[in-house]
């Protein structure tokens, strides 16, 4: 397949790097909920959670689905990428849509938003630590 994204074979490294840079990305988000939690109680600990699972729980759903995909076809098109890309960020939208009609009133903001941008650079990080370890 010309517009293979992984190849055959490629299923064996796949799985350790995908699993560590999930592990790592919800890792980041707890670790900055403890220190949230001091700095704005368990309102900001919890809103910083549901921002930063609003982008890594889709994030562990595409590497799920990625990973029984290469298993399955032992190749990635670059279109099944581009499409799971797209579904991933539709969920994390209508997450951060559900999270913040849920609980809007006990939502603090600015502990949300750094959840989110926590768990997007945790992806940049996890990148450094599964080619340098």
């Amino acid at each position: 397949m010309s517009g293979d994204v992984a190849g055959h074979g490629a299923d064996a490294g796949w799985w350790p790097v995908v699993s560590r840079t999930i592990v790592l990305q919800w890792a980041v988000i707890l670790m900055l909920a403890a220190v949230a939690w001091p700095l704005s109680g368990i309102a900001g600990a919890v809103s910083l959670v549901l921002g930063g699972a609003a982008v890594a729980f889709p994030n562990t759903l595409l590497a799920l689905w990625l990973t029984i995909r290469v298993r399955r076809l032992g190749a990635l098109s670059a279109t099944a990428l581009l499409f799971g890309e797209l579904l991933k960020l539709g969920l994390t939208l209508a997450l951060l849509a559900l999270f913040v009609a849920k609980f809007g009133h006990a939502v603090v903001w600015l502990a949300l938003i750094i959840g989110v941008v926590g768990a997007l650079k945790a992806q940049w990080l996890a990148l450094w630590v599964t080619r340098n370890g």
